[in-house]
């Protein structure tokens, strides 16, 4: 068995049960390997390796790092369910000439990402008229919608925004020439809207073209894909870089659209998956931009590993005079509970703790050997003693400041919290037994720093809730941070960066001058209005003939509707 040897630690949820109601509840093994701090939602943060007894259910650990780490696990009955994490570099998985602020790796046991034989053939019409989008739909970040626009082409519509339409060769391209200009209506149902010939402010459009290692596989915008997702494909995304406000348009009708607000956006997260893998990057996009982005799968599966296997159980009933005491079982696993307490562990040797008002009890037990324990609680104090580094940290034991380095305390567990300026501070729990004398040293590291430098120099640099301008310094608690520089006249730019503990961190960042283009990123543009004859004879779908597409697009959406409803009541007759 693979437990068998190892000295983990864990949790057993609902321990204080009552015999009668614990034998009622099924329990399984959550092992986890290979990090360092995990936190297991609605269980609690702890230090790899780790095993945990838990009543059967889904469980999702989570690792920070320079690249983020997830599993969504399902815990059966006397299975033992191992994760193990390894760590991994954001530029083993993505790579791309765009600004990748994040990676994240998922495994999800509920999920499984297909592979296909070939890209879609969709049959989906050229121009700008024969998009469709009926189950694409998300509200988060913002009401949007994907549109099969080609067969390995989709594209992203926002509500309550004007968004474009480039052709080149018939093939919605953002290099190409301005068919359209659309005010965008956005609904779970699929997109529609009013064709305008004139608008303040345009939509600016960018492109990515998604590749991976393993051929086939879908692509995900915010967990949203379309039919024509499948890699190798190209999405092309709205990338407004500020907010902009007072928007006005008029309709080929000659009617006047206002839109007091269209939000930014310029920031997505863009995933590929395969079996239970998904890779996630966050990326930040300039407007008017073609892009690559590749992703590994291959090292993405290397990096969060699950197996599953059988594993025994066996009852053991825990008792305390007087009642009412703080268990904590130690050994091949480590559960909590309250006396009387009845619990389910593997096979292997045991320690049991009690503990209740500065009296305490220990006893070391095997299992299966032993089904109950009694134990009787005693006035026995344990010394602490810490070696702190550096000699001015202060230290303060269950949230009282302590002088001394060397504290006498009741058996049981204590928080040991230990700071100083500049530093990063320990936070840390201790079980002491009864009459135990322990030592522990605490050796705290330095806050990272993040040194930024910028090109060219007296950038405005923001991180967080902190500014500076460039070269600058600045001093962080670890974590992941996106770096923005702004300076008049050029684009911003951005980078993502994890800091650890003790770490100098550097990082350049290059400003672009703003272009003078169709649309700039600073101020709105005056759009230009719709195509000449000339231009319309080349198109498929010109501002001209747009209100017959949406005519079209929305009866078939009523139709979709009615379809969807009539299958629904069939359903619920069943």
């Amino acid at each position: 068995m693979r437990l068998k040897g190892l000295f983990l630690l864990g949790v057993l949820l609902l321990s204080l049960l009552p015999a009668v109601n614990a034998s009622n509840t099924a329990y399984g093994v959550l092992s986890i390997k290979g990090a360092g701090k995990v936190t297991i939602d609605g269980v609690g943060t702890f230090t790899a390796p780790v095993a945990l007894v838990l009543p059967a259910g889904n469980y999702t650990v989570r690792v920070k790092g320079d690249v983020e780490l997830e599993a969504r696990v399902f815990v059966n009955h006397s299975k033992l369910v191992e994760v193990e994490f390894r760590k991994g570099n954001p530029g083993e998985l993505v790579e791309g000439n765009l600004t990748i602020l994040g990676v994240k790796v998922i495994y999800d046991r509920w999920k499984n990402y297909p592979v296909y034989n070939s890209t879609p053939s969709l049959g989906v019409g050229r121009g700008c008229g024969g998009s469709w989008s009926p189950f694409y739909y998300t509200d988060r970040p913002l009401p949007m919608t994907l549109e099969d626009v080609g067969d390995t082409i989709a594209k992203l519509t926002i509500n309550n925004t004007i968004t474009p339409c480039y052709l080149m060769s018939g093939i919605q391209d953002i290099n190409g020439k301005l068919e359209y200009i659309f005010y965008t209506i956005v609904g779970p149902f699929g997109t529609s809207g009013i064709a305008l010939k004139n608008t303040s402010f345009l939509a600016p459009l960018s492109s990515v073209e998604v590749v991976s290692d393993v051929e086939y596989v879908g692509g995900y915008l915010y967990n949203v894909s379309a039919a024509s997702m499948t890699t190798p494909f190209t999405v092309i995304l709205p990338v407004i870089p500020r907010d902009v406000y007072n928007v006005t348009g008029t309709s080929t009708d000659g009617d006047v659209i206002r839109i007091e607000h269209i939000p930014r956006i310029d920031t997505y997260n863009l995933s590929v998956g395969v079996n239970h893998t998904l890779v996630t990057a966050a990326i930040r996009l300039k407007p008017e931009k073609k892009y690559k982005i590749s992703y590994s799968l291959k090292r993405a599966r290397d990096l969060v590993r699950v197996t599953e296997e059988k594993v025994e159980l066996h009852r053991i009933t825990v008792r305390t005079d007087p009642e009412g005491a703080s268990l904590v079982i130690s050994g091949t696993v480590l559960v909590r509970g309250t006396s009387p307490g009845t619990f389910y562990l593997p096979p292997g040797s045991y320690t049991v703790t009690a503990f209740l008002n500065d009296s305490g009890a220990v006893e070391s037990f095997s299992v299966p050997e032993r089904e109950g324990i009694n134990l009787t609680l005693k006035p026995l104090p344990a010394t602490l003693v810490l070696n702190v580094t550096p000699e001015n940290a202060s230290v303060a034991i269950d949230g009282e400041q302590v002088k001394n380095t060397s504290v006498t305390l009741s058996p049981g567990e204590h928080q040991v919290l230990v700071s100083a300026n500049g530093y990063v501070a320990e936070n840390f729990s201790v079980l002491l037994t009864p009459n135990e004398s322990r030592t522990i040293k605490v050796a705290l590291k330095r806050l990272p720093v993040l040194v930024v430098d910028t090109e060219p120099a007296g950038a405005r640099v923001s991180v967080t809730n902190q500014t500076c301008a460039s070269p600058c310094r600045l001093t962080l608690t670890p974590g992941h941070y996106v770096v923005t520089a702004s300076l008049e006249g050029y684009e911003n730019a951005s980078a993502g960066v994890y800091l650890k503990a003790g770490e100098n961190v550097s990082v350049t960042l290059t400003l672009e001058k703003i272009k003078q283009g169709r649309t700039t990123s600073s101020v709105p543009a005056i759009t230009p209005t719709s195509p000449t004859s000339s231009d319309q004879s080349s198109s498929s779908a010109s501002p001209l003939d747009t209100d017959k597409g949406v005519e079209l697009k929305l009866l078939v959406l009523a139709l979709v509707v009615g379809i969807t409803l009539i299958l629904l009541r069939r359903r619920w007759r069943k």
